[in-house]
C-alpha cells in the first residue's frame, strides 16, 4: 500500500493560520471600553469566521464558530445551537427549498414559461419579446430560488438564441442572458418567498431587535424597488447595449416552446398547495391594512407563523398520493442534491449577526459613544446611501451571506444606538442590497452560471454589473428607504 502523510497546500494552510491569528489577537488584547472582554473575543470570532468563510471554506468554519462562540462567555453551546440551527429561519428555508423543488419537478415552471411566452403581445417586436422574457425571469425569481430559476432560463435562452442563429459573439446573445439573470436576481431580492438571503436579513433583524419583520412588510419595500430596477435594466439595454435584433424577422417562438400539455392531477395539487401557502404567508400583513390588531381574524392568524404553514404544506404534499404514489418524494428531494451547505452557511449568519448586538458585548454602546458624534452632522440619506453602496459592492465581490450578516448587523446596531436612521427601513435596505449580485462569479451562484454560459460575455457582465451596483444603492436609498420610513 502506498505510504501516506499529512500534507497541506501551503497557500491554503497560510490562509487558515492567518484567520486563526485573528482569533488569537482579539482573544488576548485588552478590551476597548465600553466593549467587554467577552465582546472582544466575539468580535475576533466574527472577523475570523467571516475571513474563513470568504477565502478558505464555506462549511467547516461554521462548526468551528459554533464552538468558539460558546467559549467567549456570551452564550452557552446549547444557546448557540438553538439560536442558529434551531432558529425558525433554518426550518423555513428548508421547507421553502422543498416547496420550490416540488413546483419545479411538477413541471409548473416550464408551463408558466410556455404559456407566458406564447402570448400574442410577446411577438409584437424584438424589444417586447426581450423585455417580456426578462420580466418572466423576474416573476419566477420572486417565488423560486434563484439557482434553479437561472438554470432554467439560461437553458431556455440558449434554445431561443440557437433558433435565431445568434452565438456568444453576438451582442444580442450577451444581452438576453445578462438581462434575464439580472432580472431573476432582482426578483429574488424583492421577496422572502423561498429566498434564503432575504430571510437571513429578516432573521438578523428579529433576533437583534426582538421584533419580527413580516413578509408583507418586506415586500412593500422590495417590490417597488424591484420594479424600478427592472425598468432601469430595460432602459440600459435599449440605450447603452443596443444589440442587433434583425434576426427576429421570421422568428416563431412556438418552435422553441413545443406543445403545452394539460396539467395533470399531481401538478394541480402542487400548484394549489404552493400558492395557497404563499397566500397564508401574506394574509396577516394584507389584512392588517384594513382590520384592527384585535380583530378576531388577525388574532387567529397571528397564532400561526409562516414556518407553521410551510411545514403543513410539505406534509400535505408528502401524504397525498396520486395513483398510489406521493405527490412529492420527500426522501428523494432531501437526499438528492439538497443544499445543506447553504443551510449551515445561513445558520452561522443568523447567530453571528444577532450575537454581535448582545448586551454583554458592548458594541452598541461603543457605536453610540464613538460613531454618533462623527455621523450626527451627516445627513440621514447620505448615511443610508453609504450603507447601501458598501453593502451592494461587498456582495458583488464576496459572499452575499457574509455581507448581509455584517452590514445588516452593523446597520441595525447603528439605528438602535443613534436613532439617526430608521431601523426597519435600513435593515431592509442592507438586506436587499446584499441580495443583489451582478458582477463577479464569487458573489452568487447565478452570476457564476452567467459567466460560464457560452452566450454571455464576461467584460459586459462586469461593466454593466458595476453600473447596477450604483443604481441599486441609489434606488434603494431614495425609493425603498423613504417608502418604508413613511409607512412604518
Amino acid at each position: 500500500m502506498k505510504s501516506q502523510s499529512i500534507r497541506m497546500d501551503k497557500s491554503h494552510l497560510f490562509k487558515i493560520l492567518a484567520c486563526f491569528a485573528v482569533f488569537f489577537v482579539f482573544w488576548v488584547i485588552p478590551p476597548v471600553a465600553p466593549i467587554t472582554s467577552s465582546g472582544m473575543k466575539l468580535i475576533g470570532v466574527f472577523i475570523g469566521t467571516v475571513l474563513l468563510l470568504s477565502i478558505v471554506d464555506t462549511l467547516w468554519p461554521v462548526f468551528l464558530s459554533f464552538a468558539l462562540i460558546s467559549l467567549t462567555g456570551i452564550m452557552t453551546l446549547n444557546e448557540v445551537l438553538s439560536s442558529s440551527l434551531g432558529n425558525w429561519i433554518i426550518t423555513f428555508v428548508i421547507m421553502s427549498f422543498i416547496l420550490t423543488e416540488s413546483l419545479n419537478r411538477a413541471g409548473f415552471t416550464n408551463r408558466l414559461a410556455a404559456f407566458y411566452m406564447s402570448r400574442k403581445f410577446v411577438s409584437k417586436s424584438p424589444w417586447v419579446f426581450t423585455y417580456a422574457f426578462m420580466a418572466l425571469g423576474m416573476i419566477v425569481g420572486m417565488f423560486m430560488d434563484q439557482v434553479p430559476a437561472t438554470a432554467f432560463f439560461l437553458g431556455f435562452a440558449n434554445k431561443i438564441l440557437k433558433e435565431l442563429g445568434y452565438t456568444g459573439k453576438d451582442r444580442y446573445a450577451n444581452v438576453l442572458t445578462l438581462g434575464v439573470v439580472f432580472a431573476i436576481n432582482i426578483g429574488g431580492a424583492a421577496t422572502p418567498i423561498s429566498h434564503s438571503l432575504t430571510l437571513l436579513g429578516m432573521g438578523i433583524y428579529e433576533t437583534t431587535t426582538g421584533t419580527a419583520m413580516s413578509m408583507f412588510e418586506y415586500m412593500l419595500y422590495g417590490l417597488p424597488v424591484a420594479i424600478v430596477l427592472f425598468i432601469g435594466l430595460c432602459i440600459v439595454i435599449k440605450l447603452l447595449l443596443r444589440p442587433d435584433v434583425e434576426k427576429f424577422e421570421n422568428f416563431d417562438i412556438n418552435k422553441v416552446l413545443g406543445e403545452i400539455q394539460p396539467m395533470d392531477l399531481r401538478e394541480k395539487i402542487t400548484v394549489v398547495v404552493f400558492f395557497g401557502t404563499v397566500i397564508l404567508w401574506m394574509l396577516p400583513g394584507v389584512l392588517s391594512l384594513f382590520l384592527s390588531k384585535d380583530s378576531s381574524i388577525l388574532v387567529f392568524l397571528s397564532k400561526y407563523s409562516i414556518t407553521f404553514w410551510a411545514l403543513i404544506a410539505v406534509v400535505i404534499l408528502a401524504v397525498l398520493q396520486v395513483d398510489k404514489n406521493p405527490v412529492i418524494d420527500l426522501k428523494n428531494i432531501i437526499e438528492d442534491g439538497f443544499p445543506w451547505g447553504i443551510i449551515f452557511f445561513i445558520s452561522i449568519g443568523v447567530i453571528l449577526g444577532s450575537a454581535m448586538s448582545h448586551p454583554s458585548v458592548g458594541l452598541n454602546e461603543f457605536i453610540t459613544q464613538n460613531l454618533e458624534p462623527a455621523i450626527s452632522q451627516i445627513p440621514e440619506y447620505a448615511i443610508v446611501f453609504i450603507l447601501a453602496l458598501v453593502t451592494c459592492a461587498l456582495t458583488n465581490f464576496a459572499s452575499n451571506v457574509t455581507t448581509i450578516t455584517i452590514m445588516t448587523g452593523v446597520a441595525i446596531s447603528l439605528a438602535m444606538s443613534t436613532g439617526i436612521v430608521h431601523p426597519v427601513a435600513i435593515a431592509m435596505t442592507t438586506t436587499m442590497n446584499g441580495s443583489l449580485a451582478y458582477v463577479m462569479p464569487s458573489s452568487f451562484a447565478p452570476i457564476a452560471m452567467l459567466h460560464a454560459d457560452e452566450n454571455s460575455n464576461g467584460s459586459t457582465i462586469i461593466k454593466y454589473g458595476l453600473l447596477f451596483v450604483l443604481l441599486s444603492a441609489i434606488i434603494t436609498t431614495f425609493i425603498g428607504y423613504p417608502l418604508i420610513k413613511f409607512m412604518m
